[in-house]
């Protein structure tokens, strides 16, 4: 009785994880979310069908490694079609800039150094001016 006990609590545990876990995209779209962070605000959306083609949005959370944030960033960017344009590294922040057709996203992480878990990153997607 009491392994049955355990075991529920570690089933319902899970479950709570995998509802509070972060959406991988934004609006069920292709762009990314930057991961580990949890979304707080956005404003500007602009969105064409599956895409989001403007806006901006701001997330907090724990970065306790910039360089491992990073790189969990440009992994999931890169596994959505994103490809790396730029990108700028500071000690307590990273700018990561990335095409796909048409449009840009530019992600910048800023980690609290005194508050690791009090770290922000902003992104601002826009489309840009393609001149024939």
């Amino acid at each position: 009785m009491r392994r049955a006990a355990t075991t529920l609590a570690v089933l319902a545990a899970a479950a709570l994880a995998s509802c509070a876990s972060e959406p991988e995209s934004v609006l069920r779209t292709d762009l990314p979310q930057v991961p580990g962070l949890v979304p707080r605000e956005s404003s500007g959306i602009v969105q064409r069908g599956d895409q989001v083609t403007g806006g901006q949005f701001a997330y907090k959370g724990d970065v306790p490694n910039l360089a491992a944030r990073v790189q969990e960033t440009r992994g999931r960017f890169d596994a959505a079609g994103w490809k790396l344009y730029a990108e700028t590294l500071a000690p307590s922040m990273a700018v990561l800039e990335f095409r796909k057709g048409d449009r840009s996203a530019r992600v910048e992480i800023i980690r609290n150094e005194i508050q690791p878990k009090m770290s922000t990153a902003v992104m601002t997607v826009r489309t840009r001016e393609i001149s024939g």
